[in-house]
C-alpha cells in the first residue's frame, strides 16, 4: 500500500468539477480572460490539481505570490503561463525565474532592469506585467510615475511587458466609489501609455461579482471565488459558484466520562452531567484555528456540536453526549454538509472573527487531499508521496 493509498480519517476533499464550473461563471459574469490565482497552494486547495483543472476550464495564466510557488508549480509539469504577484524579491531568484519562463511583476525600472539582463544573459525573453498603486497603497508604481516608468521598461532589451494591472482596495465593500475613482485613475495611466499590452486587468474576485464586465479591461485576476467562496455576503448573488472544499475527520475515540470530568488542556470545560466526550484527529497542527475552541463547533451525525475545552495541535475533543448513538468511526465534518445540515468556511470564520480566505488557506499539507471529478477520485496529495493522478 503506497501513502496515496493510506489516506488518513481527517481529508480534505476537492471537487475539481467545481473548481472548473467556477471559471466559467466568473467568464460569464466578467466577458474577460481568466487570470486564476493559485497562491498560497490554491488558498489550500492544492496548487497542482487546481493550477491543471483552470487551464483545462479555459484560464490563460495562473498565478502565485512568490517565485518559488512558481518554480514549484513548474516541478509539478505545470507547463502554462504563470504570473508572479509579488515578482522577485531578491536577486538570486531573477536567474531561476526567467530560465522557467515564469511572468514577473515589476514597477520599477532597477528591479525590471535585473529581469532584463538575466534574460540578456540566458539569450531568451523574459515576459512581465507592469503594475500599477492607484490606491491600495501597497506595491506598484505611484500614479503619477506610471507612465514614464513604463516606457522606460518596455525599451529594455529582451524584455516584453504582456500585461498592465491594478488592484481594488475596498471592491469588497457595499459602496464602490473608491474603486470606480481607482478606475479612473488606471485608465488615466492607459491612456498615457504608446500601445496597451495583451492583458489589462483590474478586479479580482469581489471587482467581478460587483463590476461584472469592465470597459477596458480583458482580464481578470480571480482567486477566491475560483475556489466557490465569495468575498462579501452582500455579493453572493452576483456570481453562481459552487464550494469546491469539504474537510472531514473522524471519531478516534469515544470514551464514557461521569459528571465534573475536566476535559483538554486547563479543563476549560466540565461534563456539566455523566456523558460521553469524542476525540477527533483534527487540531491547529491541521489549520483548525486554536481560538475556534470558544464558539466553533463540526457535524456530527448531521448535528452541530461545539468543541468541549481547547483545540489541540492534532486533536479535539466534543460533548456528544446528546447524540444519539454517537460512536467511534462517525464522520466529523469541519467544512460541508452532512444529513441535511451544512458548515461553510465563513461559519468557521465568523467563529474565529476571520475570514474564510484565512480558514481555507490555513489547511496544512499534512491534510491529505482528495481530488473528484464525476464523483471519482482521480488525484491524491499526502505529505509523504506529494500529488499523485491516478
Amino acid at each position: 500500500m503506497t501513502a496515496s493509498d493510506a489516506i488518513r480519517s481527517t481529508v480534505a476533499d476537492v471537487d475539481l468539477d467545481a473548481i472548473a464550473a467556477n471559471v466559467e461563471a466568473i467568464r460569464a459574469r466578467a466577458k474577460a480572460d481568466i487570470i486564476a490565482v493559485v497562491k498560497a497552494d490554491a488558498y489550500g486547495h492544492g496548487a497542482e490539481a487546481v493550477a491543471e483543472t483552470c487551464f483545462e476550464a479555459g484560464a490563460v495564466m495562473v498565478a502565485v505570490a512568490t517565485i518559488e510557488e512558481g518554480l514549484a508549480l513548474r516541478e509539478g509539469g505545470i507547463n502554462g503561463p504563470i504570473l508572479v504577484l509579488l515578482g522577485p524579491t531578491d536577486s538570486s531568484e531573477v536567474g531561476h525565474a526567467v530560465a522557467l519562463d515564469l511572468v514577473l511583476v515589476t514597477w520599477d525600472v532597477a528591479r525590471a532592469r535585473a529581469i532584463s539582463e538575466a534574460a540578456t544573459a540566458l539569450r531568451r525573453d523574459a515576459h512581465v506585467h507592469f503594475k500599477v498603486d492607484t490606491g491600495l497603497t501597497r506595491l506598484g508604481a505611484p500614479v503619477n510615475e506610471a507612465a514614464t516608468r513604463y516606457r522606460a521598461i518596455a525599451s529594455l532589451p529582451h524584455l516584453e511587458i504582456d500585461g498592465i494591472f491594478t488592484h481594488f482596495a475596498t471592491a469588497d465593500d457595499p459602496d464602490p466609489s473608491n474603486d470606480r475613482v481607482q478606475l479612473d485613475r488606471f485608465r488615466e495611466v492607459l491612456r498615457s501609455i504608446p500601445e496597451r499590452p495583451r492583458l489589462v486587468h483590474a478586479a479580482a474576485s469581489a471587482g467581478v461579482a460587483a463590476f461584472g464586465a469592465v470597459e477596458g479591461m480583458n482580464a481578470v485576476r480571480t482567486g477566491l471565488a475560483i475556489y466557490g467562496l465569495h468575498a462579501a455576503p452582500h455579493l453572493a448573488e452576483a456570481l453562481p459558484l459552487r464550494p469546491a472544499l469539504t474537510w472531514r475527520s473522524r471519531v478516534h475515540r469515544l470514551a464514557s466520562v461521569p459528571a465534573g470530568t475536566g476535559v483538554s488542556y486547563g479543563h476549560e470545560y466540565r461534563l456539566p452531567r455523566d456523558g460521553r466526550i469524542a476525540t477527533v484527529p483534527v487540531g491547529y497542527g491541521d489549520g483548525l484555528p486554536r481560538v475556534a475552541g470558544k464558539s466553533g463547533a463540526v457535524l456530527v451525525r448531521g448535528h452541530r456540536v461545539p468543541f468541549a475545552g481547547r483545540i489541540c495541535m492534532d486533536l479535539v475533543t466534543l460533548d456528544v453526549t446528546a447524540i444519539e448513538g454517537a460512536r467511534e468511526g462517525d464522520e466529523v465534518v469541519l467544512i460541508g454538509a452532512q444529513a441535511g445540515a451544512n458548515q461553510t468556511a465563513e461559519d468557521l470564520a465568523e467563529a474565529c472573527g476571520t475570514i474564510n480566505y484565512e480558514i481555507v488557506t490555513g489547511i496544512r499539507r499534512r491534510v491529505p487531499r482528495r481530488y473528484f471529478r464525476g464523483g471519482q477520485v482521480v488525484a491524491t496529495r499526502t505529505l509523504a508521496e506529494g500529488y499523485h493522478a491516478r
